[in-house]
């Protein structure tokens, strides 16, 4: 089997934007985890669910990977996905690469987590909120605590349905108030939430400042400058990091060095990029990087996973955005106006299926269901691939999207 030959004609069905590395980051995560579920594959390739069951499907039609569930390997791509390569992981299987470990003192912790997380507010899709779960929590607050981010410390959480002031708190109660912050702030548009936080953290001997307020209007003035760590884990949406982390700098102290504890999801390169560059722009420096340090429950298409950066303030940090925030924020906003291209599996023609629009003229498709009742207008098709977003004239256009021979002469 060459399997270079394998990788590049997978990555060429697929679409995919990372290219033959991204085919080969799903052999290696295959190869390290089997039989594995997409899920964990996905987490530790860092791809979408639907990328990685896509990159599957293709593999199995070429013998690499079996029929069967989980995922495993064919003796046939096992022998070649391992030539020449070292069965070797250096992975740590006990803080599973997060590099903690929770102290004996906080043994009780994570049960009194559990105590105050049940009956708690349900996730509001709308809102793009996801729990994380009683574990992330924990490393959470203990990786605020070994960057000195914490004890003492004006710690602001931009957002909190995953209760981590809870967190602080209780953490602070169980070493008799030793790592309390000097100020606790929470700001969140969803009412619920604070309600419940508030009523969780009450009796543990530190006070939280609750704060209503929708995120897309400039922080109040009683916010600006004066906090020492901002912690998000905002919409998993480019305009999203933006928004919040404009809001987290406004926040800071002045001083270079704050604190800044950033929980987003792996995307495609070039949202990834985007990413890294509005950090930059921010004028906030990337002290550390942990993949994969979140967990969420009910978390499907990033496999219930998300990155944790550890970000410091410099002088020449600054928001990108001091106004208010129009555009779309949350991941049913960019649904919303987003047309993605899906190319046919049979003639290999791209179609664009979505609200959007080209030249004024909308997609005949809203949703894939209707290209799928429709059929190829090429060939009749009806299995499509789903492909990257991006700018609209890159896709060869489908015929029903071409212009006839008399517009091309105008």
């Amino acid at each position: 089997m060459n399997v270079d030959a394998v990788v590049a004609e997978v990555a060429a069905a697929v679409g995919l934007a990372e290219g033959q590395s991204g085919v080969r980051d799903i052999l290696t995560a295959i190869g390290r985890a089997q039989p594995a579920a997409v899920r964990e594959i996905s987490r530790m390739a860092q791809l979408p669910v639907p990328i990685v069951t896509a990159v599957c499907n293709e593999l199995r039609k070429r013998d690499v990977v079996e029929h069967t569930r989980p995922v495993r390997l064919t003796e046939r791509g096992r022998q070649a996905v391992d030539a020449g390569q070292p069965d070797l992981s250096a992975r740590c299987v006990s803080c599973d690469g997060r590099g903690l470990m929770i102290p004996a003192e906080l043994a009780g912790l994570a049960a009194r987590l559990e105590r105050a997380a049940a009956g708690g507010p349900q996730a509001k899709r709308e809102l793009d909120q996801t729990h994380c779960t009683i574990i992330t929590k924990i490393y959470r607050v203990l990786r605020m605590h070994e960057a000195g981010a914490l004890a003492g410390k004006r710690v602001l959480l931009l957002g909190d349905d995953d209760l981590v002031s809870v967190a602080i708190a209780q953490f602070a109660a169980g070493l008799g108030l030793g790592g309390a912050p000097l100020r606790l702030t929470v700001v969140d548009t969803d009412p619920d939430v604070l309600a419940w936080a508030g009523r969780q953290v009450a009796g543990t001997g530190v006070e939280v400042e609750l704060v209503e307020h929708d995120l897309r209007l400039p922080l109040p003035a009683s916010l600006l400058g004066g906090f020492d760590t901002a912690c998000t884990d905002p919409p998993y949406t480019v305009p999203g990091a933006e928004l919040f982390l404009s809001r987290a700098v406004a926040a800071l102290d002045p001083e270079p060095g704050q604190h800044v504890f950033f929980s987003f999801g792996s995307r495609r390169p070039s949202d990834t990029l985007r990413t890294q560059e509005i950090i930059a722009g921010l004028g906030l420096a990337i002290r550390s990087l942990w993949p994969g340090f979140n967990e969420y429950w009910g978390a499907g298409i990033l496999a219930g996973t998300s990155n944790l950066y550890h970000l410091r303030s410099t002088a020449a940090s600054r928001p990108l955005i001091d106004g208010d925030h129009t555009g779309p924020l949350y991941t049913a906003d960019e649904r919303a106006a987003a047309t993605r291209p899906y190319r046919c599996a049979a003639c290999k023609a791209v179609h664009q299926v979505g609200p959007g629009s080209q030249a004024g003229s909308a997609s005949p498709w809203q949703r894939i269901g209707d290209l799928q009742l429709s059929g190829c207008p090429e060939c009749g098709g009806t299995v499509f691939r789903p492909m990257p977003l991006h700018p609209r004239q890159a896709a060869r256009p489908s015929q029903a999207a071409r212009p006839s021979p008399a517009a091309r002469q105008r």
